[in-house]
């Protein structure tokens, strides 16, 4: 009984999400914005629960529980991808929508490498695939910065902040 309730909750929420596209209106920035912000704050904070210490331990040199936490946050950004795909852009935007997806996509890539560098033990090639990580994260944000996003918005990931 408690998991049919739930789940007519969760349908009528999700309804109620969709409702505005559904009568035929269009989507528009603010709209797009609102539908993905919520995702963004879920994942932030994901992500800084996953990076907690992690500048401490590279700067102690110890690269295994640093490359770790790396590995974990390129797989919670490739579940937001996930995610995010699924919300439908505004028609005037989807080309910047979709480079700006590119460069989640190659963020989280250049995180798994740093990760990949840390847990073999070579700290300069981690750090250097670090900057090209914060790069792709600044990309992202340039490429998105007319929807003027709070928790879409990319920092530096070694401080435990997303």
């Amino acid at each position: 009984m408690r998991g049919t309730l739930l789940t007519i909750v969760a349908v009528a929420l999700l309804a109620l999400g969709a409702a505005p596209l559904a009568r035929g209106d269009e989507q528009t920035r603010d709209t797009y914005k609102a539908q993905v912000e919520p995702i963004c704050q879920a994942n932030r904070e994901s992500n800084e629960k996953i990076m907690a210490g992690a500048r401490q331990r590279i700067g102690r040199n110890r690269l295994t529980p640093a490359g770790h936490q790396f590995v974990r946050l390129s797989g919670s950004f490739g579940d937001l991808l996930k995610r995010l795909a699924k919300v439908p852009p505004p028609e005037a935007d989807a080309h910047r929508i979709g480079r700006w997806l590119e460069a989640i996509k190659l963020l989280k890539s250049r995180l798994r490498l740093v990760g990949e560098y840390y847990l073999e033990g070579q700290k300069i090639k981690g750090n250097h695939e670090a900057i090209h990580a914060q790069r792709a994260g600044i990309s992202a944000n340039n490429t998105t910065i007319v929807l003027h996003f709070r928790y879409c918005h990319f920092s530096n990931f070694e401080r435990g902040r997303g």
